[in-house]
């Protein structure tokens, strides 16, 4: 027997009014925010994400699916979505029409690290991308959409951290302090084997290490914050106005700094206080530069990623209540074979009226198929025929209040243009 490849999940039918509550509440928003679906392709050119994530970073080290296809091309699944997003903006000439553009994406996420609750190797993320503008109120208007989406489902507990790791010039001088403090500290005797190389090659990543040996030298490590321009802070400064504006609580966490080579300026994580292991639901910021690396010219751009399946897992565990869909749906039954034909018909009316129907198996027994009707929740099932005789004869059953009447199919049709 074939079973789903580790770390790859199938959305069953019972699952997807998570995905479609989730789906509905997302997009409706990007709607109201103004920004426009995109979708990239699942695979890219490797070269991509190696210039764009960062060639040190852990998901091109060690998470990437990547492979060699039959014209020898090197092709990378998806790890994220920004790379590819800004890919596209170059590619169709974007940068031609009025900026900022603003985007959203739905997409399959790819990385091979080890699966645990809500991130999978195959999991997947909705993200928004506003590109083409400097304007520190874009940074506070990503978070805030970011907020007011999950706060939309119904997520309470959640807690949002901000920080500015500022631009190369300040992360420059930043980097040759975190390198003495490294060393004077004694943090280099007693570190773990990522920040022993981290320090030579992606020395901001030590900040956001999780080992508890690392974790009692990060409190005492230089603040980036002492390093930042004057232009640079008041960016942040912007930032945080603005989100204060929109009454949206936040904490400063200095040692945040994201994991993908291309961020700038403003990062931001929210996470939820439910989830014992404080992993973050949704995350990003600003990433001027990236489009320079990548093959464009000098673009800003800021944007983040939302791990579904982690915002699904909350829903399910905070117990929120989805809404509960009264469309009307009819389950038709036959009692004989020489009425099959009245029920087909009756089934291509409903359904052209945009009603759910379906037609019931005529092996099954009247009360097999009355109890199939109450397990797939049809709201109404039509018995054609008449139980003791068989004859050509209605009996409509509303299954949400029991109340049963006999029509004729005038009626039957009339009730299905409702």
């Amino acid at each position: 027997m074939f079973k789903s490849i580790r770390g790859t999940k199938d959305i069953l039918p019972s699952d997807q009014k998570y995905w479609e509550y989730f789906k509905s509440h997302a997009f409706d928003l990007a709607n109201t925010f103004g920004f426009k679906r995109i979708d990239t392709p699942t695979f890219e050119s490797t070269d991509l994400f190696l210039r764009g994530i960062g060639l040190e970073t852990d998901i091109v080290t060690k998470e990437t699916y990547s492979f060699t296809d039959r014209g020898e091309n090197n092709i990378t699944l998806q790890p994220e979505g920004t790379a590819s997003v800004c890919r596209s903006y170059i590619e169709n000439g974007m940068f031609n029409q009025p900026q900022p553009i603003k985007l959203y994406y739905f997409t399959s996420i790819f990385r091979y690290e080890r699966p645990q609750s809500g991130r999978l190797r195959e999991h997947h993320q909705f993200g928004i991308e506003t590109i083409g503008s400097h304007d520190p109120e874009l940074d506070a208007e990503i978070i805030t959409f970011a907020w007011t989406l999950l706060k939309n489902i119904g997520l309470e507990n959640i807690n949002l951290s901000i920080n500015s790791i500022g631009d190369i010039t300040d992360r420059k001088q930043f980097i040759i302090e975190l390198h003495k403090y490294y060393k004077d500290s004694g943090w280099n005797k007693n570190n773990c084997d990522d920040c022993n190389k981290r320090i030579t090659t992606n020395a901001l990543r030590i900040l956001d290490c999780k080992n508890n040996n690392c974790k009692n030298h990060i409190n005492n490590a230089p603040n980036i914050m002492d390093f930042l321009s004057d232009e640079n802070l008041k960016h942040f400064e912007n930032v945080k106005k603005y989100l204060e504006l929109a009454k949206i609580d936040y904490q400063i966490n200095n040692n945040l700094v994201r994991g993908l080579d291309y961020y700038t300026h403003t990062v931001f994580e929210i996470i939820s206080n439910k989830d014992k292991r404080q992993n973050a639901i949704v995350g990003g910021g600003r990433y001027n530069g990236l489009m320079e690396k990548i093959g464009g010219n000098d673009t800003p751009g800021v944007g983040f990623g939302m791990g579904v399946e982690r915002v699904i897992n909350e829903i399910i565990n905070n117990k929120i209540k989805l809404p509960h869909n009264e469309e009307k749906s009819i389950l038709f039954v036959y009692l004989t074979d020489e009425l099959k034909d009245k029920a087909i018909e009756y089934n291509l009316i409903a359904r052209k009226n945009k009603i759910r129907s379906e037609l019931a198996i005529s092996s099954r027994s009247l009360k097999a198929n009355m109890r199939y009707g109450n397990n797939l929740k049809f709201s109404i099932i039509v018995i054609i025929g008449d139980p003791k005789e068989k004859l050509n004869y209605i009996t409509y059953k509303e299954l949400n209040t029991g109340d049963q009447k006999d029509i004729n199919e005038k009626e039957l049709i009339n009730l299905m243009k409702i």
